[in-house]
């Protein structure tokens, strides 16, 4: 399930994106998610909502985007 981003998480989603878009061709939804996610860890946001705002947010800006496989977590 899907949920709406905070303001302050929405906002460093946008300001993450617009980073990128000037230092990459593509940008990597799943990398620019997980490097939010930390951020914000102690929130216990999924990856998937953060990488969706990221994907959203960067077809806005007419960005090409690509979903890179993240490596599995160890515990």
């Amino acid at each position: 399930m899907l949920i709406k981003l905070s303001e302050d998480m929405q906002r460093a989603v946008e300001m993450k994106v617009r980073s990128r878009i000037d230092e990459v061709p593509v940008l990597d939804v799943n990398a620019t998610a997980e490097e939010i996610r930390l951020v914000f860890a102690e929130r216990n946001v999924a990856h998937e909502d953060i990488a969706a705002s990221v994907a959203k947010y960067a077809a806005q800006c007419g960005h090409p985007v690509e979903f890179v496989a993240l490596a599995p977590q160890r515990d």
